[in-house]
């Protein structure tokens, strides 16, 4: 029986068509995967507390690079020759040339602004600047970065990866910093750890710290 006999062939390509569009609905309800209420909340990004990361990674941070660290005056020395060759020896290598280190040294103050505690490094070019960034100039992401234990991986995008950095910086700014008292600096010598990540400026080392200790 020929189910088209009788049809104009404008109401054959209706039916032709017609069929074509069930069977395409019919290929996509097959193919499509239909998650109830609880799949969808538990495929949804998980809330992320900024503190809680903090708080729970700056002391880890800290330990690592207190076993670890290295002079700053002998990595400035180095990265001073060649910054490829002083990432492969005292670093960590995150890319295009750019290279965290963890640090150490103890160091008298020159100065202090609002952006800066300037060091005098012993054992370093008088050609290279120390500095602890302690206002705009805390920025980057060397803690983050330094033990190569946090990842892009453990992030849910990379907003999210960069407030991670964000936040132990200012865990940083509020548990090392504010509390100490900058007017009375110059002059101190300070122990200081912490982390430095090679910049556009050349022979400036900004250490992002993790213990500052006033002798």
């Amino acid at each position: 029986m020929n189910f088209f006999k009788g049809l104009s062939a404008r109401n054959r390509r209706f039916v032709v068509g017609g069929g074509t569009a069930l069977i395409v609905l019919l290929f996509v309800f097959g193919n499509t995967t239909f998650l109830s209420d609880a799949e969808v909340a538990a495929d949804a990004p998980k809330e992320f507390s900024l503190t809680d990361f903090a708080e729970t990674n700056l002391p880890l941070i800290a330990a690592e690079i207190q076993a670890k660290a290295i002079d700053i005056a002998l990595v400035a020395e180095a990265a001073d020759k060649d910054i490829v060759a002083a990432g492969a020896q005292y670093g960590r290598d995150l890319g295009n040339k750019s290279f965290v280190f963890a640090v150490k040294t103890t160091a008298k103050v020159k100065s202090v602004d609002e952006n800066f505690i300037v060091l005098d490094v012993p054992g370093a070019s008088a050609q290279d600047t120390f500095n602890i960034p302690i206002g705009l100039a805390l920025s980057g992401n060397p803690l983050r970065d330094v033990t190569g234990k946090i990842t892009f991986g453990d992030f849910y995008d990379q907003t999210q990866y960069q407030d991670a950095a964000s936040a132990l910086k200012d865990l940083v700014r509020s548990t090392i910093i504010d509390k100490l008292d900058l007017k009375s600096l110059p002059g101190k010598t300070l122990e200081i750890y912490g982390a430095w990540n090679n910049g556009p400026l050349p022979k400036t080392y900004n250490i992002q710290p993790t213990s500052i200790v006033v002798k």
